[in-house]
Formats: C-alpha cells, sequence, structure tokens
C-alpha cells in the first residue's frame, strides 16, 4: 500500500513554528504598549500584585476627591467663622464706645442698628452653603469625610457648635444671636450695668469662635499632609506598577528581531522539508 508523503515530514517543525509565532505576536503586543502581565498566565505574582495596586489606586482617587471637598469646606468655614470674629471685635467696639457717657443722644440708636446689621451678616455667613449645596454648618453630628486608609476628617463643625450654648455668667448660656440682639438692646435702651453684663457675653461668644478658627487651623494643616501623603504614595505606586507591568520596549524589540530570524529559519528548513518526493525518500 502507497502511503501519504505526509508522514515524513517533521511535525515538530510545525509545532515550533507555531509556538514561535505565539511568541512574535505577545512581543509585538509589548511594542505596542501591551501590559507585560496582562493575564494571570504572564506572571501570575506580579499579577496579583499590580491588582492590588490598582484597587489601592482607586480608594486613592476616592480619597483625594474627598480630600478636595474637606478642603473647599474647611476653607470655606474658616472664613465664615473669621468674619464673624471680626464682627465680634467691632460689637465689642461698639459697645464699649456707647457705654463712655461722652457720645449724642442720637449715636446709640446708630450704634444698635449697626448691630443688628453684623447679626444679621452673622446669619448670612453662617448659613452658607457648601460647593455640594448642602449647608455648610450643618445641623446635627458634623459630617466625618473619609480621606485616607482609616481617616476621617470634620471639615466644619456644626451650627450647634458654633452659635449654642454660649456661657454668659451666672451658669446660663445664649445662643449667639440672642448675645447679639441683647447687645443691641443694651446699647440702645441699657446702663453701664446691663453693658458690662453684654461685654462678658460677647467675650464668650469671641472665645468660642476663636477656638473654632484654631480648630480649623489644625484641621487645614491635617488636610494638607494628607495630600501630600497621598500625592506621594500616589508617585510610588505608579512607579512600582510601571516597574511590574511596563514593557521594556529595546529589549521587546531585540526578541521580536531575533523571533523573526529563527521563524525565517525554520520556515526554510520545513520548505525544503515539504519540497522533498517520495522518490527522495525511497533514495
Amino acid at each position: 500500500m502507497v502511503q501519504s508523503i505526509n508522514r515524513y515530514r517533521a511535525p515538530e517543525a510545525v509545532s515550533q513554528q507555531l509556538q514561535l509565532s505565539q511568541l512574535i505576536a505577545k512581543q509585538q503586543a509589548l511594542v505596542g504598549g501591551e501590559s507585560r502581565v496582562a493575564r494571570p498566565s504572564d506572571d501570575p505574582k506580579a499579577w496579583l500584585e499590580v491588582a492590588s495596586i490598582s484597587r489601592f489606586q482607586s480608594d486613592e482617587a476616592a480619597w483625594t476627591q474627598n480630600l478636595g471637598r474637606a478642603e473647599t469646606r474647611a476653607s470655606q468655614a474658616e472664613a465664615s467663622l473669621n468674619a464673624v470674629v471680626n464682627g465680634l471685635i467691632r460689637a465689642r467696639e461698639l459697645l464699649l464706645q456707647a457705654n463712655t457717657g461722652t457720645v449724642s443722644p442720637t449715636d446709640p440708636e446708630a450704634m444698635a442698628i449697626e448691630m443688628e446689621g453684623l447679626a444679621s451678616d452673622f446669619r448670612d455667613a453662617l448659613g452658607q452653603r457648601d460647593n455640594y449645596g448642602g449647608p455648610l454648618f450643618g445641623s446635627g453630628p458634623p459630617i466625618r469625610i473619609p480621606i485616607s486608609d482609616g481617616r476621617m476628617t470634620v471639615a466644619s463643625p456644626n451650627m450647634d457648635a458654633v452659635q449654642e450654648g454660649i456661657p454668659i455668667g451666672g451658669g446660663a448660656t445664649a445662643t449667639l444671636d440672642d448675645i447679639m440682639a441683647a447687645t443691641a438692646e443694651a446699647i440702645r435702651n441699657g446702663d453701664g450695668t446691663s453693658r458690662g453684663a453684654q461685654l462678658d457675653a460677647l467675650d464668650s461668644a469671641l472665645n468660642r469662635m476663636t477656638q473654632l478658627l484654631t480648630r480649623q487651623g489644625v484641621v487645614r494643616s491635617t488636610l494638607e499632609s494628607t495630600r501630600d501623603q497621598l500625592d506621594q504614595s500616589r508617585l510610588s505606586l505608579a512607579g512600582r506598577k510601571s516597574e511590574l507591568s511596563d514593557a521594556n520596549v529595546a529589549e521587546a524589540l531585540t526578541r521580536l528581531q531575533s523571533l523573526m530570524i529563527n521563524l525565517q529559519a525554520t520556515q526554510a528548513v520545513y520548505g525544503k522539508i515539504a519540497q522533498q518526493t517520495l522518490f527522495d525518500y525511497l533514495r
């Protein structure tokens, strides 16, 4: 029986060509920008580390976005509290001026009106909304914003911390609005005793706002240091990820050229074998 001449051909040469073609395709992909660990089979250990880095980078992107919101809220809160502090200083000046006994009969009314204007300014400053549309000084528990792994921050105090429960002497407390209204009334119709009491109340309000401003300074410092840490981490993670996954293009090109030469040589050998006839094998 006559047998096919294909049985005499070298199947290992065909397999070698397929392997070389696959390696060439891989090097071409690397030259084209494909990751060295695009699939777990490329390098299981490196692939797992790259996947872990990618997840952490996603977390850090969310933290960075939260950090931006916190920085904006903290800055707005600081500006608002600073406006209240400046207004309280002016209110104190008005009260002292009204209590000197050297003002004209019409001055107390003008001073009281200015005091009421300051109180209105305070309400506007404390009633602002943040850049997301929510109240800057909200009611209820203060908003805690996650800014890194396991770290939360309160970018601005709540309204109760700002204007509720301010000591006014004798164990009593009052709101900032009540203090401003009572001060305006003391300037308009009060005497030295009532004005002196309101001076103590204004000092308490001023102390409260100064303490809150100091806290805002700490918050701003924390946010700045956290941003620096996130920036350093971002660079570190990006560098490690690049080290694990980015192809060495020069190395890939050299490897590609070598594989192409090997493939051409293998094809040439196989071509010669394929051209042989049955008579060549029978010699």
